[in-house]
């Protein structure tokens, strides 16, 4: 029997997913970070991105936004403020927020706080959509 990893991923509201995993793709700050059975110890930041959590015949997805990774003795412990499972975002409502977005962008939202808060709420929605999007194609 292959070895595995331990997971969890949790938010501040609940734990989202707890289970033995073949391996996790995760957006780290910088980049996105693969880990496998038998990794190195690892502490890192995370960003927004897909969060991809490999099982034995499938995958699962989740929309992540921020938070940090930790890998210790096959053991793999995702901390995160925003976290959603891709099967329960809907696809149309996400590239539909997409759409909106980028529009307000392009009309010229006042301030440059305002502007910045329009691009970090852009960026999610992408995450969303690329996230639901995967659900679907697999």
């Amino acid at each position: 029997m292959a070895q595995l990893l331990n997971t969890k991923i949790l938010t501040q509201e609940r734990l989202l997913f707890e289970g033995q995993v073949k391996g996790i793709v995760a957006p780290a700050v910088n980049g996105y970070l693969g880990i496998k059975p038998k990794h190195a110890p690892l502490m890192a930041a995370l960003g927004d991105g897909v969060l991809t959590i490999r099982l034995e015949n499938e995958n699962i997805y989740f929309a992540v936004s921020g938070g940090f990774l930790q890998v210790k003795s096959n053991r793999v412990i995702v901390l995160t403020g925003k976290a959603i499972p891709a099967a329960d975002i809907d696809l149309a409502e996400a590239e539909k927020g997409v759409e909106e977005l980028k529009l307000a962008l392009e009309k010229g939202a006042g301030s440059s706080q305002e502007r910045e808060r329009l691009s970090r709420e852009l960026e999610q929605a992408r995450v969303c959509s690329r996230a639901a999007r995967l659900t679907r194609e697999y």
